[in-house]
């Protein structure tokens, strides 16, 4: 058991509840295979904050605990800076990014996804 992964998985599945995921991509419109995507990973996010409020999570009640906290402390990250994409073009933009693109990459993934927004003529 991975306690950091687990975390993530933790906070996501809290979260999740709250996300404002639309019924369409934001770039082409698709309505099939629709993926949430974090412009802040929600991993970077989580290894930044572990770091700046010098805490260790190693058990699953440290997890339950300090999940809350972590969400309040990233309303706008986790719910704001999000968009939706179709399957594809959220592989596109991973492909362009990275798996876990850095923080300091949030404005370039979303001034990418207003060019390929504009590409597609979707207003």
């Amino acid at each position: 058991m991975n306690p950091k992964r687990d975390l993530v998985k933790y906070i996501r599945d809290k979260a999740k509840s709250r996300y404002n995921k639309d019924t369409k991509c934001f770039i082409c419109g698709s309505k099939e295979e629709l993926d949430f995507h974090h412009f802040f990973g929600l991993t970077e996010l989580l290894d930044q904050w572990l770091v700046k409020s010098k805490k260790t999570i190693t058990t699953e009640e440290e997890i339950l605990a300090e999940r809350d906290n972590f969400i309040e402390e990233h309303l706008v990250e986790l719910y704001e800076e999000a968009t939706t994409l179709c399957h594809s073009h959220h592989l596109k933009l991973h492909s362009i990014y990275g798996k876990r693109p850095k923080l300091v990459t949030a404005g370039k993934q979303k001034r990418w996804v207003l060019k390929q927004r504009d590409k597609y003529g979707m207003v």
